[in-house]
């Protein structure tokens, strides 16, 4: 008789932690599903938005870069919109990297094109470098 209470309370101790488990599935389930989503936004916020110090210098140095150019890039670059030039700043501020920035800007201030397409098709992805081009034929084939 004392085994079997034992058992039945054994039995009904389980059946409770099932019960709550059960119960309390959803609710897990639901904050296992926020914080995956938290971490992706995370990311992805990450990954958009540039160290506003690499932002500001890569700014500079594009501007430097226009007022050295003459001719059809600095016709080019005048005749973008804050938005386009924004978007070119951004890309570049995403993907070089600070101990990286004298060499860019050596590149820039010498007007080597060369090393400047070279950098980049080392460090842009195929989707930001297909950006860059699609705002240079815009900008380039606007009379």
């Amino acid at each position: 008789m004392k085994a079997f209470k034992s058992f039945i309370i054994t039995l009904a101790i389980i059946l409770a932690i099932g019960g709550i488990f059960l119960f309390a599935r959803k609710s897990i389930t639901k904050d296992v599903e926020t914080s995956v989503e938290t971490v992706e936004a995370s990311a992805a916020s990450k990954k958009g938005t540039a160290n506003p110090i690499k932002k500001a210098i890569v700014s500079e140095a594009v501007d430097q870069y226009i007022e050295n150019s003459d001719g059809k890039v600095k016709e080019i670059a005048e005749s973008m919109t804050e938005e386009d030039k924004d978007t070119v700043t951004e890309i570049i501020a995403n993907n070089v990297e600070l101990e990286d920035i004298p060499e860019v800007q050596a590149y820039i201030s010498s007007g080597d094109t060369a090393g400047l397409m070279k950098y980049a098709k080392e460090n842009l992805s195929e989707d930001e470098q297909a950006q860059l081009a699609e705002l240079m034929l815009k900008y380039a084939l606007t009379p």
